[in-house]
């Protein structure tokens, strides 16, 4: 039976869609763009979430870096910590505009040690017990969630992606270039727990009734207790270990040493010649430093009124570098009256008067201002080179050196580590990594008599960046 045209027909289609090879591609490209599809959308959701990570770990360490330059260890720095920080998060400009952008923080804690590993969480580390000893701020950030693009859902996957992030970041004080003194704090009274110490230092660097206020600081006796007001001298590698190199570098304009507040190490042994090393402050060169007046190292302060007399020389010649203390020093006596800045409840009409005769008291000065205030007063107002009855006036006459620079370091002015020797029960005379309440300015307001170790001074504030030797150490360690 001969077949059929329409069965021969679709026989040889059948047989021609099997031999044709030339679309034999296409259902593998269908399944490959598929899964290419697939990809770049995984790639998508991939850079979207490290870009968000990238943006929340950013956030994290600038809130980090905030919190931490505030903690100098005063009472207020966790309160100022938490202040900056919230401070920092309504700052649109930094984070971007809309709520989806927004960074908020979801947990700050407050650490004086870090674990000993990194791999370590931080719950290893110890906790700070107050403002006192809170060295590093941690910054856990809210999570963030990313719907992503990628449809996981249909393979039983989550359609959203969390990203959360966290910084610890540090602060330290150092100070460079200063005179390696240490001081008890002054403040500081028997009972007082350490934040409370601090806080009233910090409330006296602020109180004018309190920089006017005399302070006697005693070197301090290995055979005694730490008390407030004692002092001694602190040990850096870079300093020598010899009486000599001590003296020299307090002596000196810029001590080649740093400390940093987080601890300082105090040295051994009661120095009897601190006269001659403070005293070239006052343009007085005697001693080991007899040598030392042509010296832009060793240069006195731009005024060195100190209530002496000058003496004549052979001659009759006036020896102004001969000067010598007057009579009933530092208040002075008629008819030659000098007098350089007095002891408590002095009389500043009086000490105008004698030292700027002629001239009336400053108007400006209502109050009894305190005896830096005076100091420098007559450096700014020109009064300096104003001569006493006694024949004195401010202006060195003893050092060649060259140039007295107007800009600091003030070299009346010492700078020291204040300790809370009390309420850390400091014994024997040489601890170590002793921690520095603050770094403190003192105006020192009269030269030292001959085997006096006692050191007249007057607060005059906290070590601030801006004075030239603090350099603030704030930097990320997670």
């Amino acid at each position: 039976m001969p077949r059929l045209p329409s069965v021969e027909k679709g026989t040889q289609f059948a047989k021609a869609l099997w031999n044709d090879t030339s679309g034999i591609i296409l259902p593998y490209v269908t399944m490959m763009l598929v899964v290419i599809v697939g990809l770049s959308v995984l790639a998508v959701d991939g850079a979207r979430l490290m870009s968000l990570q990238t943006q929340l770990q950013n956030g994290a360490d600038a809130l980090a870096l905030a919190g931490a330059a505030e903690l100098d260890r005063l009472p207020d720095a966790e309160k100022r910590a938490r202040t900056a920080i919230e401070r920092l998060l309504t700052n649109s400009t930094l984070f971007g505009a809309g709520a989806s952008r927004t960074i908020k923080v979801s947990n700050i804690q407050f650490y004086r040690r870090l674990p000993a590993s990194d791999a370590s969480p931080m719950s290893a580390g110890t906790r700070a017990t107050g403002s006192g000893d809170a060295r590093f701020v941690a910054v856990t950030v809210k999570p963030v969630t990313l719907s992503t693009i990628l449809p996981a859902a249909f393979f039983g996957g989550s359609s959203t992606i969390t990203a959360a992030r966290s910084a610890v970041a540090g602060f330290d004080q150092v100070v460079c270039g200063i005179t390696p003194i240490y001081v008890c704090n002054p403040y500081e009274t028997a009972g007082m727990t350490y934040d409370q110490a601090t806080e009233r230092l910090q409330h006296a660097a602020a109180n004018p009734a309190d920089q006017g206020r005399l302070l006697i600081l005693r070197q301090y006796d290995a055979n005694a207790p730490y008390t407030a007001a004692n002092y001694g001298f602190l040990d850096a590698p870079t300093l020598g270990h010899d009486e000599l190199s001590l003296i020299e570098s307090l002596a000196v304009v810029r001590p080649a040493a740093c400390f940093m507040q987080r601890g300082v190490n105090f040295r051994p042994g009661f120095l009897r010649p601190v006269r001659e090393a403070f005293n070239v402050r006052f343009d007085i060169y005697e001693g080991s430093m007899s040598e030392r007046y042509d010296n832009s190292n060793y240069r006195p302060a731009q005024n060195v009124r100190k209530g002496y007399v000058i003496a004549s020389g052979d001659g009759g010649n006036v020896n102004a570098c001969a000067a010598r203390r007057g009579a009933n020093w530092p208040i002075g006596s008629p008819p030659n009256q000098v007098t350089g800045l007095p002891l408590d409840n002095w009389d500043f009409k009086t000490y105008w008067e004698v030292n700027h005769e002629g001239t009336s008291p400053p108007s400006d000065l209502t109050d009894v201002p305190s005896r830096f205030r005076f100091y420098r007063y007559e450096i700014e107002g020109g009064y300096v080179a104003d001569v006493s009855p006694g024949g004195e006036s401010g202006a060195p006459a003893c050092y060649t050196g060259g140039n007295l620079p107007a800009a600091a370091p003030d070299r009346r002015i010492l700078y020291a580590a204040i300790i809370n020797c009390q309420s850390l029960r400091l014994e024997g005379d040489a601890p170590s990594n002793v921690p520095v309440a603050a770094f403190g300015k003192f105006f020192l307001t009269l030269p030292l008599a001959r085997a006096q170790t006692d050191l007249y001074v007057e607060m005059v504030g906290l070590v601030r960046p801006g004075d030239g030797v603090s350099y603030d150490v704030v930097q990320l360690y997670r």
